[in-house]
């Protein structure tokens, strides 16, 4: 295996992860999405809290103040609830996260992830070729690829079972994004598709639907104008008394 890490959204993350110190609440290592209208949020990924017939029958996000639009399932391979997070020793696993009804206006899809790798051993999480996330919306097959970043944070276990320093190594979170401000038809419902290889550890994964701002009407702009020349003829005026 080989880990794969592109990077032109390296600059535009960074930007994002400075404007949001605060830890979400997801996890710490992820940032809150500008423009977010809808977010739905997994951790705890644990046996315990949820089973193997839970995780293959398809989860609802489960971190507080989740809007609960998304359902988090395995397609298919090994991976199951242990003790720490979603793992398997055996086989690889498909998942979908799926929204079947997608916020009005929808402009832009996020997804947060952190997966412990340890590339140093082979493990690559879903970076490897094949894995990385893609979408297809309204009941279409796109697999749309994203743009993405990923970053060495501390967090996790190696498959000796110690904990996982932040290095080069161990890319464990990821910022992957998907710009559809572009669609000629409005996105209704969409699925992200990604898989998982065997001795990653997957502890939580967030995905917000942002919608763009909307763009003022000429009528607004005109009032604008209207109104900032009322404001320098009244700043003149008081000038002038001067």
């Amino acid at each position: 295996m080989h880990l794969s890490i592109r990077t032109p959204l390296a600059a535009a993350a960074l930007l994002v992860f400075a404007g949001h110190a605060a830890a979400n609440t997801t996890h710490d290592a992820f940032v809150d999405v500008a423009g977010s209208a809808a977010f739905d949020g997994f951790n705890e990924l644990r046996a315990g809290r949820i089973t193997t017939a839970n995780l293959v029958a398809g989860i609802g996000s489960n971190v507080a103040d989740s809007d609960n639009t998304a359902t988090l399932k395995r397609l298919n391979g090994g991976f199951y609830p242990a003790s720490g997070g979603l793992y398997s020793w055996s086989t690889d696993s498909a998942f979908s996260l799926n929204v079947a009804s997608a916020v009005a206006n929808l402009s832009s899809v996020t997804l947060q992830t952190f997966v412990t790798v340890d590339t140093s051993q082979g493990v690559d999480g879903l970076l490897q070729a094949g894995y990385l996330p893609t979408l297809s919306y309204n009941g279409g097959t796109q697999q749309l690829a994203a743009v993405y970043t990923v970053t060495p944070v501390a967090g996790g276990l190696g498959m000796d079972g110690t904990p996982l320093e932040a290095s080069p190594n161990n890319p464990n979170y990821g910022y992957f994004s998907w710009d559809l401000s572009s669609l000629s038809a409005p996105v209704t419902s969409f699925n992200v598709n990604f898989g998982l290889d065997t001795h990653s550890n997957a502890l939580a994964f967030q995905l917000d639907q942002s919608v763009a701002a909307p763009v003022p009407e000429p009528g607004t702009y005109a009032l604008m104008l209207a109104g900032m020349g009322v404001v320098a003829f009244l700043a003149r005026r008081r000038k002038a008394a001067h």
